[in-house]
């Protein structure tokens, strides 16, 4: 690797450049960084499919979802720039959606399972099972309890990633 002010060859594994004393970042490796962003979106999702199946309030995997994925991107990625965290927010903005509708579809396909209901039939009539049980009102109380969360461990993340620098 090399120095990105002086350009001096510098050995892997040091944080400031011994010729001219700037400080040395690890380039950013895009695709590596979404995959590790969507690993993290995908276990913060599972976790609010799981802690609402157990019975709790998943608000709580908001703040995972938060973490695991700016963290997975950072991991992956080798370091969060401003093009990184604008992936990992539209991913966090989606995925509380998507594991919300699928948590929903599992509750469906349970209780028409012997009607022959499958979770991809329940995942695709979610929408049209709350409207006809008015349950609305549940539906965005459910997801305005995630996404505060999410926004509190997105900000406290990127606050130490960046206290780090």
């Amino acid at each position: 690797m090399n120095c990105n002010n002086c350009g001096k060859e510098l050995p892997d594994g040091i944080t400031a450049c011994d010729g001219c004393g700037a400080m040395v970042t690890k380039p950013e490796n895009l695709l590596t960084g979404v995959v590790g962003a969507v690993i993290g979106a995908v276990l913060g999702g599972a976790s609010i499919i799981l802690l609402s199946q157990l019975g709790f309030v998943a608000c709580i995997s908001g703040l995972i979802l938060a973490v695991c994925t700016l963290k997975g991107y950072e991991l992956l990625g080798g370091r969060l720039t401003k093009r990184g965290i604008i992936i990992c927010c539209v991913l966090m903005a989606v995925t509380p959606y998507i594991a919300d509708r699928i948590d929903r579809a599992i509750m469906i396909a349970q209780t028409f399972a012997g009607d022959g209901v499958t979770l991809g039939m329940a995942f695709l009539a979610v929408h049209e099972v709350i409207a006809e049980k008015d349950m609305l009102g549940d539906y965005f109380l459910n997801l305005g309890m995630i996404y505060p969360f999410v926004v509190v461990g997105a900000f406290d993340t990127l606050k130490g990633l960046f206290k780090k620098k």
